[in-house]
């Protein structure tokens, strides 16, 4: 593509400098292409404007260039005209930079043909200047990563992606970056492929979306790289950018999700609503036969199937019930019972009839009453169902026939079944609540040899009560950096403000600052989170309580993230891979959060306003005594940090009578 001055708006023009009875410039005016500006005082460098691609001058005013004004104007060329040819005006010309051009030694159509090309080169090399200014604020404008490699695939020209510095980059190819990049390696090397490909083959790569981690720390990244040519068509390198899309594919994917559970929807609703309408229609017999606590089963049927189309409205439209945001398990599963027990089945509630879990009762409704149906119609109008509690979760147990171990990976899938009269739905129904739940959904089997259903990762806790710390307080006293960052962190305390700052890099495992104190016994540490500055959508403010100060300890935390979530997160063991679990509904403005070890269980609380307090998560934690306990912040992100600014800040033990 042939680009001009006109390209960018501009008429290249020529400078005509002589006095106005001068004949030597009186050929310029064949010039068709360029327009001519004469100019009869002394030039200076100032007069050369934006669209100047040559300068001509005549000779009989030795004074009217400057030729500091022009040689300073990079990429302007100048002539000298004379009448005829004089050798040491060719000399001055010369020495300054400029072209020196004699009438009498060409025709006026060879001198217009000589200006036009002069013309044209400083055409050419301004258009050039232009290109690359406009090249260069483009680089400094890019928030994504914007590249130029030469042949061997080394950076001769990028803006930064966030993760290094552009200045980092040139001269290296992304294969040696790859080394220093710690959990950004992976990315550097498959840019190294991606471009490698595209120098090999010379075909372009447009629009690749590649994907980096799983679960919560997955990035998605999108590249386009082209081959860059010269005149010639001889590969010179390549050109592209790259951009992360985590956010829109994060929304692509979820619509997908949406759109799967709209498809399903007839095939829950015919489900669910099947035993309701079973349990309506044989009462309704009975009450026309004079049984007047038959009309109740079926009015509480009847209301039933209202609240299941409610439910399945929640279900697929994503609409929350107001506070309270979490059901007491017990309690939902005497009300589910209710309605789909059929003959002399029963239910055991094995857990303490306080417990909470931190979920709506429209999501948790459907998991309960299609395991408890699953379980009758497998196990027979006599089973024996029990609800219980796991250390991170619950189960659902029963004493049929169980699930051969060859079928349990396929129980959730839509449409399978080993009923002769079976739908398939019901497993799956749960499957896909606990999945949007974020909850992991298994199957075993059960102590009574029947099939036993466990939700993990739940947040919940079995014993939610809330203790009243006693008088002995506690200060934070040391500050680390803990596991690996890229970029260390720190902290300052002004009064009752505590300003920490983080890095690590992505991915759940990556370190974080680290402001604690040492402690032993039963303990209580809260905060108020004034203000907190992300580093990216994996950024991370708030407490923990960890086994020891080092990398790989076992430990217990509760924090906000950037989205208004409230986190939790949990590793049981040493150098175990920890595990998450989020809670955005109702806590957008639950700015204090809360954590209590007594013995070996670790509770996490979030408020409003630091006097009442909602449980949100309780899993058992086993730690040996002295513990640390404090402060922790992550950014997420490699090459950045995350700051937050803490007070009320408070560590005190809880009295051995209060638990």
């Amino acid at each position: 593509m042939t680009l001009s001055r006109r390209s960018f708006g501009q008429t290249p023009t020529i400078l005509a400098v002589g006095p106005p009875d001068s004949d030597a410039l009186d050929p310029l005016s064949d010039l068709d292409r360029f327009a001519v500006r004469s100019v009869t005082e002394r030039l200076t460098a100032d007069q050369i404007d934006a669209g100047v691609v040559c300068v001509v001058a005549a000779e009989s005013d030795r004074s009217s260039v400057d030729p500091r004004a022009v040689s300073t104007v990079d990429g302007v060329p100048w002539i000298t005209v004379s009448e005829t040819y004089d050798a040491d005006e060719a000399a001055a010309t010369a020495a300054a930079g400029g072209i020196y051009l004699p009438r009498s030694t060409i025709s006026r159509a060879s001198f217009v043909e000589t200006v036009r090309d002069v013309a044209r080169r400083g055409e050419a090399h301004s258009v050039a200047r232009l290109r690359t200014d406009a090249f260069e604020q483009l680089l400094d404008a890019h928030d994504g990563s914007l590249f130029v490699k030469n042949r061997a695939g080394q950076y001769v020209a990028a803006a930064g992606d966030g993760d290094l510095d552009p200045e980092l980059l040139y001269g290296r190819t992304d294969a040696a970056l790859a080394s220093e990049r710690d959990g950004a390696a992976k990315v550097s090397e498959r840019a190294h492929d991606r471009t490698q490909s595209v120098l090999d083959t010379g075909e372009p790569i447009v629009g690749a979306v590649e994907q980096h981690d799983t679960g919560e720390s997955a990035r998605w990244i999108e590249r386009t790289i082209l081959p860059w040519t010269d005149g010639a068509g001889e590969l010179r390198g390549v050109v592209g950018w790259a951009r992360d899309v985590s956010e829109w594919e994060r929304e692509r994917r979820e619509m997908q999700r949406r759109i799967a559970q709209l498809e399903r929807f007839t095939d829950f609703v015919t489900h669910d609503l099947r035993s309701p309408l079973q349990v309506a229609d044989g009462y309704l017999e009975l009450a026309r036969a004079g049984d007047q606590a038959a009309l109740d089963r079926v009015e509480n049927a009847n209301r039933r199937m209202q609240e299941l189309i409610s439910d399945f409205e929640t279900l697929v439209g994503g609409a929350h019930d107001g506070d309270p945001h979490y059901t007491r398990l017990a309690d939902m599963a005497r009300e589910v019972w209710e309605v789909v027990a059929r003959g002399s089945s029963t239910l055991r509630i094995d857990l303490p009839d306080e417990t909470i879990v931190n979920a709506e009762r429209s999501a948790l409704r459907p998991i309960l009453e299609n395991l408890f149906t699953n379980a009758i119609d497998h196990g027979g109008s006599d089973v024996t169902v029990w609800l219980g509690a796991l250390a991170d979760g619950f189960y659902v147990a029963d004493d049929g026939p169980g699930i051969p171990e060859a079928e349990r990976a396929k129980v959730f899938e839509a449409g399978f079944t080993t009923a002769e009269d079976g739908t398939g739905t019901g497993l799956a129904i749960v499957a896909d609540a606990a999945d949007r739940l974020n909850w992991e959904v298994g199957v075993e089997a059960s102590r009574a040899g029947g099939a036993k259903i466990a939700l993990r990762n739940c947040m919940m806790a079995t014993d939610p009560s809330r203790h009243a710390p006693a008088d002995a307080t506690y200060d934070l006293t040391d500050a680390r950096d803990v596991g690996s960052v890229a970029l260390a962190g720190s902290v300052s305390e002004d009064g009752d403000e505590w300003v920490v700052t983080g890095g690590g890099g992505d991915g759940e495992r990556a370190g974080f600052y680290y402001v604690y104190t040492s402690v032993a016994g039963p303990i209580s540490v809260r905060a108020r989170l004034a203000d907190f500055e992300a580093a990216g959508h994996d950024s991370e403010a708030g407490l923990t309580v960890r086994d020891d100060a080092g990398d790989g300890a076992p430990y217990g935390s509760v924090g906000r993230t950037p989205d208004d979530e409230v986190e939790t997160c949990w590793r049981q063991t040493r150098s175990a891979t920890p595990i998450s679990q989020r809670l955005g509904s109702g806590v957008a403005d639950a700015r204090w959060v809360r954590l209590d070890r007594i013995g070996d269980t670790l509770t996490c609380y979030v408020s409003r306003d630091g006097r009442g307090w909602r449980t949100i998560d309780q899993r058992p934690l086993s730690l040996s005594d002295p513990i640390t306990l404090g402060l922790a912040v992550h950014s997420g992100a490699a090459r950045d940090r995350a700051t937050a600014a803490f007070d009320n800040v408070s560590i005190r033990r809880i009295d051995p009578d209060e638990w």
